[in-house]
């Protein structure tokens, strides 16, 4: 992740950014990121991504909330900060993300 990244460089970005951008902050390649969104891996971690024709919005506010920068406390979820001025990105988003398992079945009726 490149350290131009910080907090205040994402808000400046204004209410939107596109998907290189995205790709840029989380370390990912132009590529890879396009594949993220036609895949939906950026939505199952929390990006807000829009398709506007053949283009792809992605939701500032929602890069900051997955980073945990968007200044909301989170109830129940333990936060692991970053240094002062750089970004933190998920675990999983630059691997395979698994999606949760289904909740084991009960036996008998419903």
């Amino acid at each position: 992740m490149s350290s131009q990244w910080t907090p205040e460089a994402i808000r400046a970005l204004g209410a939107t950014t596109d998907l290189p951008t995205l790709g840029s902050i989380f370390g990912v390649s132009r590529w890879r990121a396009y594949q993220m969104a036609h895949t939906g891996e950026w939505q199952e971690v929390g990006i807000r991504i829009v398709s506007i024709g053949v283009k792809y919005r992605v939701a500032v506010q929602s890069i900051l909330e997955v980073l945990r920068h968007d200044g909301a406390a989170r109830s129940g979820t333990r936060r692991h900060s970053a240094p002062p001025g750089h970004v933190q990105a998920p675990r999983n988003i630059t691997g395979t993300i698994t999606k949760p398992s289904a909740p084991p079945a009960t036996r008998g009726g419903r």
